[in-house]
């Protein structure tokens, strides 16, 4: 789910600039009343040094879509430095694992002698990213790839191809602490988030956010040719954050199937 990504940027993107310790615990769940349908659970941690120069931290990251299910565990880091006068640079790297399984059980295989469905499968691969930031004012600038290796897992030949991962390229733009001077305590961020994969159509999201007295929050996204939404959050005790989505897709393709996604959100700020 593209949307998770600007929730979560630290799945898509190392280099982060973190001036407190913050906590993430993020759930969606995608096609609603569709049986096997896709769910995300997300835990995310970003800690800063007191200087502000390092950031570090983890995610763990589990994903089920049917009989298949994908579990992440990674670490990353991140140097911010001055490059020029107002511009600062982001550059993070980021290595972990991945653990891929295939449960037949849950299948209703037509050739019960396909080798391929004859046993359940379970795979490790290793996983690592890269991402350089610039940061400008109040305008920003990312570039990114979550996983540099391209991964495919077969069956015991070259042409049972059960797992194949490309690599992802991720691109960010936007502007934060945009005031709005009609409205008093009203603050907004805008952001353009492009992805890109060899083999498959390019994803293009827009997502703007208005936050009342740092407190109360709105969002609304739309991820081009796919979906539509909108989110709401609140800050409690200015250490945590509640939030829920909603998404709807907009496609034709989903021809009377579920089309409806949820997700919430828990954030730490220390």
């Amino acid at each position: 789910m593209i949307t998770s990504s600007l929730f979560a940027d630290v799945i898509h993107n190392p280099a982060q600039y973190a001036t407190k310790k913050t906590f993430d615990l993020f759930h969606t769940s995608r096609w609603i009343g569709f049986t096997g349908a896709p769910g995300t659970t997300l835990l995310t941690a970003k800690i800063n040094t007191e200087n502000n120069k390092v950031s570090f931290g983890g995610v763990f990251r589990d994903d089920i879509i049917g009989a298949q299910s994908q579990t992440e565990i990674s670490g990353f880091y991140s140097y911010s430095f001055k490059a020029v006068e107002n511009l600062f640079i982001d550059m993070g790297i980021s290595g972990g694992i991945r653990t891929i399984k295939l449960d037949n059980t849950m299948l209703n295989v037509y050739d019960n002698s396909d080798p391929v469905y004859s046993a359940n499968l379970n795979t490790i691969f290793p996983n690592m990213g890269l991402g350089i930031s610039m940061r400008y004012n109040h305008w920003f600038l990312s570039i990114s790839s979550p996983s540099i290796f391209t991964s495919f897992f077969t069956f015991k030949n070259d042409y049972d191809v059960v797992y194949r991962r490309r690599m992802h390229t991720y691109v960010n733009v936007g502007r934060k602490n945009i005031t709005l001077s009609n409205v008093d305590n009203l603050s907004m961020e805008a952001f353009l988030l492009y992805v890109s994969a060899p083999g498959a159509p390019a994803a293009i999201l827009f997502k703007s956010n208005w936050l009342y007295k740092e407190k109360i929050g709105f969002s609304a996204n739309i991820n081009l040719r796919s979906s539509m939404g909108f989110s709401l959050s609140y800050l409690i005790k200015k250490k945590y954050r509640l939030l829920y989505g909603y998404d709807f897709a907009t496609t034709e393709l989903t021809n009377g199937l579920p089309n409806i996604s949820q997700y919430f959100m828990l954030s730490l700020m220390m």
